[in-house]
């Protein structure tokens, strides 16, 4: 009985599986492996590995059970690991057709494999920015076809291709001064600034940057500078009058060239620029000027103009002070119209012009008092000699410049000028000093005595006679001591290689020359307090040049122990004249003035120093400035060296003592500002200023 029911569950087994092994092997896929993928000859582990498959290998592959599947391999059957096979999708092969293929741009330098996995064999590296035909495969990768065949890449650097059909362009606005580059980059050339306000037509290109379509040409833009939209509202013009005597500049600067000025209560059109600077409008001009020149609303009561006459020569100007430029002036007795701008100065008008002039230049008479017509007497020319050192200047006032010093004793021809001043005659000049200095007669017999020459930097001539036309016997070095014999002319008589020789009383001084331990400096740091300089977001010029001086004055005092002394050490707001008098109070020797520059255009950078032609003292100013800008450039050897310039600013230009104005680079260009920013550029300023300094005292003290 058993041995009957044991064949037949034979015959039932052999049934079955002969049924199933069509289905079996009916049911075929395409596949890949997910691993390196041993090929057995037995579905088990203790099978003999026929070979191993790389992953992402395509087999054909039929399923055995739930952990095996048969693998047909080279007209075989073998099998593997059912979990380590994936079945590929049959619509990935409908992807490769031309038809469903996107055009797109690689991103970076993609490499192109086999299969669909980062370890598949590499078969080359398309560079960035090249175009490709691609479908998307799975969440990470592509299909990509090359010369017909199909291939794979990650999808994460494929971007389509943007067309401008495709490109969502939009209508907005700059919502500030817009910045127009050739690049998605800030420091790459800036192309157009369009103005605040201006319709921009763009499109997003990522997160940070935006396209800016201008006629067939493209820029880049950084986003956040546009707003969607229509522009705002036009500039709101207010009228308004000026509250002080108003500058008008052709820039946001007022180191910028004036334009014009307008009286205190002339009324004015403007509009609001930022929180600093306006806008002002006459006729179909526009100017800038600072905010705070200009009151909201009617101008105070008109001024009450009075006629009268010039009761001298009248000079007229264009500020409040004698020192700035005469612009016109008018013969004595000239009728004007005039109003009082305070109780020191008077505003002139003729025609539409205006100028100031010292109320006590005009009186309000109706009438000119006739001039005396008698002839002034004739001058009665003295000789005389010096009872001291006296200065001879070129005004009645002691406060006008020191022209030529005339040692004691020295033999003068002279007039009375009035009671206390009298004019003095050399030659075909003529200078003014006070009478109580000059004594009529011959000077007393003079001694022997010992000068010394005063020529810093330089050498003084030695002449054949008491004249600047005469001979020259030799030269002499400063500092060198001489025994003298007398004063005649204007020069001291020596001896000279056993011959009377001569040399310019003007170089000479009584003692020794103070060596350089003795000098003093004098930097004074721009603007300050209410006075911020020139402005770039942030960064005041005066926050730069205080900084900078205060790192030169370091400098100076830790490696040459100079004596060095500051017009301010603190943000405080000084005048310009307020400056020229520290500096003489101080009792400084030479003064450097430090500044940031400004321009109404990015492309104005690099380096320069300034001296005054027109002072007193030009020509050793102008071997200062030269020192300190050969120096600083020299430091700052990145930064563009303009030279050295002369300009009649306030502060060199009447000063007392040799004296140049730095400007430390532009805080309006983009290059320049790198490096105003930095600490580590600061001081290398610094200490190119100090040096060219340093340079300078060496020559002349």
């Amino acid at each position: 009985m058993n041995m009957k029911l044991l064949k037949v569950a034979l015959i039932l087994s052999v049934l079955l599986f002969g049924m199933q092994l069509p289905q079996v092997e009916a049911a075929t896929y395409d596949g890949e492996t997910t691993v390196n993928l041993n090929i057995r000859s037995l579905p088990s582990t203790k099978g003999t590995v026929i070979t191993t498959l790389p992953r992402g290998t395509k087999v054909k592959y039929g399923t055995f059970s739930k952990s095996w599947h048969k693998v047909y391999w080279n007209n075989r059957t073998y099998y593997a690991s059912a979990q380590y096979i994936r079945k590929r999708s049959t619509a990935s092969s409908a992807m490769t057709k031309q038809s469903t293929l996107a055009t797109g741009v690689t991103t970076v330098n993609l490499n192109i494999r086999v299969s669909a996995h980062r370890n598949a064999t590499i078969v080359t590296t398309l560079k960035k920015g090249t175009e490709v035909s691609y479908a998307e495969y799975n969440s990470s990768w592509a299909t990509v076809v090359l010369d017909g065949k199909t291939y794979y890449a990650a999808k994460a650097y494929i971007t389509p291709k943007r067309t401008e059909s495709t490109v969502e362009k939009q209508n907005g606005y700059a919502n500030r001064e817009l910045k127009l580059f050739s690049q998605r980059s800030q420091r790459s050339a800036v192309q157009k600034v369009l103005p605040r306000n201006t319709a921009v037509v763009s499109s997003v290109y990522n997160t940070s940057w935006s396209v800016v379509y201008i006629g067939s040409e493209t820029y880049y833009a950084p986003t956040r500078g546009i707003t969607e939209g229509t522009p705002k509202s036009e500039v709101i013009k207010q009228d308004g009058y000026a509250n002080r005597d108003l500058k008008l500049f052709s820039q946001r600067s007022q180191r910028s060239a004036v334009q014009k000025v307008l009286p205190r209560n002339t009324a004015v059109v403007s509009s609001i620029y930022n929180t600093s600077w306006s806008v002002v409008y006459l006729g179909n001009e526009t100017y800038f000027t600072p905010t705070w020149g200009i009151t909201p609303g009617k101008p105070e009561p008109t001024v009450e103009k009075q006629s009268g006459y010039a009761n001298r020569d009248l000079k007229l100007f264009s500020e409040r002070s004698q020192r700035s430029p005469v612009q016109k002036v008018l013969p004595m007795n000239t009728a004007i119209e005039s109003s009082k701008f305070n109780t020191s100065w008077s505003v002139v008008y003729i025609g539409d012009q205006t100028y100031f002039t010292p109320t006590a230049w005009i009186s309000s008479e109706k009438t000119p008092v006739e001039p005396p017509t008698s002839s002034q007497p004739e001058v009665v020319k003295v000789e005389g000699y010096a009872n001291r050192t006296v200065n001879l200047f070129g005004k009645t006032h002691q406060r006008s410049p020191v022209l030529r010093v005339l040692p004691k004793y020295t033999k003068v021809t002279y007039s009375n000028y009035n009671s206390s001043w009298s004019k003095v005659y050399i030659g075909t000049e003529t200078y003014y000093t006070a009478t109580s200095w000059l004594t009529e007669g011959a000077a007393p017999a003079l001694s022997k005595g010992k000068v010394y020459t005063n020529t810093p930097g330089d050498v003084l001539n030695v002449r054949s006679s008491a004249s600047l036309n005469s001979n020259v016997l030799g030269r002499l070095d400063h500092g060198t001591e001489v025994e003298h014999y007398g004063t005649v002319n204007g020069f001291y008589k020596f001896k000279y290689n056993g011959r009377d020789a001569y040399i310019s009383a003007d170089y000479v001084t009584t003692s020794k020359p103070s060596p350089s331990a003795d000098t003093v400096i004098v930097l004074d740091a721009g603007h300050g307090g209410k006075d911020p300089g020139a402005v770039n977001g942030s960064l005041y010029e005066k926050t730069i040049a205080f900084d900078v001086t205060r790192r030169a004055e370091a400098y100076l005092r830790s490696k040459y122990n100079y004596e060095v002394r500051l017009t301010r050490s603190t943000d405080i707001y000084l005048t310009l004249n307020e400056r020229v008098q520290a500096a003489k109070t101080l009792r400084g020797d030479l003064f450097v003035s430090i500044h940031v520059n400004a321009a109404g255009t990015s492309a104005a950078k690099g380096l320069e120093t300034y001296y005054s032609s027109y002072s007193a003292h030009s020509a050793r100013s102008r071997v200062l400035a030269s020192n300190i800008q050969s120096n600083l450039s020299g430091k700052m050897s990145a930064m563009s060296n303009r030279g050295v310039k002369t300009a009649n600013y306030y502060v060199i230009r009447y000063n007392t003592m040799p004296s140049a104005l730095v400007e430390l680079g532009f805080i309006s260009s983009p290059t320049d500002l790198t490096y105003l920013q930095s600490a580590a550029s600061r001081q290398r300023m610094a200490e190119g200023v100090a040096e060219g300094i340093a340079q300078y005292v060496r020559t002349y003290y």
